[in-house]
């Protein structure tokens, strides 16, 4: 037999009709390893990962990571005016005079008088004082400056006497941040310190503020929501060099001073 001839016999072996060839045992022993292996439990190959599941997982970590930032971009800023101290610290003559030439016009700012000036946090506050009146300078976290005029005549020191209290400023501005509160005022020479008390209409009080006190001025700022402010109660207790100390009512104080 030729070796066309053996090849043509295997073509023709092999394209016997199934049912024929299926009925073989060794087909059968086929079947039965083939049904077998396809029971077992199987575990996906290490070599081929899937695409789909891997665009999850890059999604999910792309999501976790803007959640990450988000939280941390609230958490670098923090609730408002948080930097904010109920004790002042000092502020230099040179800063509170850049303050000033800030806030007020050329004009004003060569005739006006810094009398108070200090920091709380990461804000700083001046008051300035000239024979039109009292302007403060306020300035917030961003180094915005907003300025307040109050053109009243002082009271006199001599009228002050030593006991006397004159709040001469207690208006509020607004930041970024939110609104606060600022006071100004003027003592008599006996007058040592003045602390400011907030009280909700709920009794619970706010950190008490202790004023920046220098040369028979005082001054200090505060946060203070405006929906809060007409139910909110305002205390200065004012300690004099004998060890006596007068609780006055701020808005009173503000329509009228006490004169000694």
């Amino acid at each position: 037999m030729t070796h066309d001839d053996v090849l043509n016999q295997t073509i023709r072996s092999a394209a016997v009709p199934v049912p024929a060839r299926v009925g073989q045992e060794p087909a059968r022993e086929l079947l039965k390893r083939i049904v077998a292996t396809d029971q077992r439990p199987r575990s996906a190959p290490a070599r081929t990962p899937r695409r789909r599941p891997r665009l999850a997982i890059a999604g999910a970590a792309g999501a976790l990571a803007a959640a990450v930032a988000f939280t941390l971009t609230l958490v670098n800023a923090g609730p408002a005016f948080a930097s904010w101290t109920p004790e002042p610290s000092p502020i230099s003559d040179t800063e509170a005079s850049d303050l000033t030439n800030k806030c007020l016009s050329a004009q004003d700012a060569s005739v006006a008088r810094v009398v108070i000036g200090e920091k709380r946090g990461e804000y700083a506050y001046v008051n300035a004082v000239s024979p039109a009146g009292s302007q403060t300078c306020f300035r917030d976290r961003n180094g915005d400056v907003t300025s307040t005029s109050i053109l009243t005549v002082l009271t006199s020191t001599e009228r002050l006497g030593a006991r006397g209290v004159e709040m001469y400023s207690w208006g509020q501005i607004r930041t970024d941040e939110g609104y606060v509160r600022i006071m100004a005022g003027h003592v008599g020479s006996q007058v040592t310190s003045v602390e400011i008390t907030v009280r909700t209409k709920d009794g619970d009080s706010l950190p008490t503020a202790r004023a920046t006190l220098r040369d028979g001025y005082f001054g200090a700022w505060y946060p203070e929501d405006p929906d809060k402010a007409s139910s909110n109660t305002t205390t200065l207790t004012v300690r004099l060099a004998d060890g006596s100390a007068v609780n006055l009512s701020a808005r009173e104080l503000h329509e009228q001073p006490k004169l000694d």
